[in-house]
């Protein structure tokens, strides 16, 4: 039987992104992050609870979505990854094809492990730039000024998403399928399965509980840096090579 993504949250009631932001904007958060199996990840969200709330707009429950991600030449934040280093900065656009809207986001990690996230809305495009006035946003959020003109393209990445949230805790669950990573080189690689992160403004919520009493834990996973790692073998890879050799075709 052919598996059906958008199945995957019908039964949950729907929530608007206004909603959802409301409820759980997660600017800073702790994020987890998991691999499961199609028939896996069906099973997971038949089994928690039917009181969470599922992202819908315009009827539609399953979303896809296109970034880009930006580096230095010397790959600055790409190797500040690898190398585990506290503090570290990523750099993206991210489209919204379905609603035709792109956004620029810069993602920070403190010395806590905890995530920061700044987003500028920016007009919709496909194209692997910054605009000036995202190239501006970049420079302020990272208090580096004219940084942003030092980044290039590096790694492009699309994917479907749905998306819910615990009323009760304030977790997001997001579930990603079909994750590709295309480097500007033109060799690409293909996350197998269904790429599951929880986020939430503390620690581990209901959702990664019911994960770990399945039998799974949080892997080491970054879609810019993994990805960036799984397509260029020169790269540093320990940090990522279970979940490469795992998770990863080509």
């Amino acid at each position: 039987m052919t598996f059906r993504f958008e199945s995957l949250v019908e039964r949950f009631r729907a929530i608007d992104l206004e909603g959802m932001d409301n409820l759980a904007s997660l600017d800073q958060r702790f994020d987890r992050k998991y691999v499961v199996s199609e028939d896996e990840a069906s099973s997971l969200f038949a089994m928690v609870p039917g009181s969470l709330a599922a992202l819908e707009i315009a009827g539609r429950r399953a979303f896809a979505y296109e970034s880009w991600y930006f580096d230095t030449a010397d790959l600055e934040s790409f190797r500040a990854t690898a190398h585990r280093r506290r503090r570290r900065w990523k750099v993206r656009t991210r489209t919204y094809l379905d609603a035709q809207k792109s956004m620029v986001e810069v993602k920070l990690r403190d010395q806590r492990g905890q995530s920061v996230k700044r987003r500028l809305p920016e007009d919709f495009s496909l194209a692997p730039n910054l605009t000036i006035k995202g190239a501006r946003f970049v420079n302020e959020i990272l208090k580096r000024d004219g940084f942003a003109a030092t980044l290039t393209s590096t790694l492009q990445t699309s994917y479907e998403r749905v998306s819910v949230v615990d009323v009760e805790s304030g977790v997001r669950l997001t579930a990603d399928l079909g994750v590709r990573c295309r480097a500007v080189v033109g060799k690409e690689a293909l996350i197998e399965g269904v790429v599951i992160e929880t986020k939430s403004p503390r620690g581990p919520g209901p959702i990664d509980r019911a994960l770990w009493r399945r039998g799974h834990r949080p892997v080491r996973l970054s879609k810019y840096a993994t990805g960036m790692a799984a397509i260029h073998h020169e790269l540093p890879r320990n940090k990522w090579h279970q979940t490469i050799d795992r998770h990863f075709s080509y």
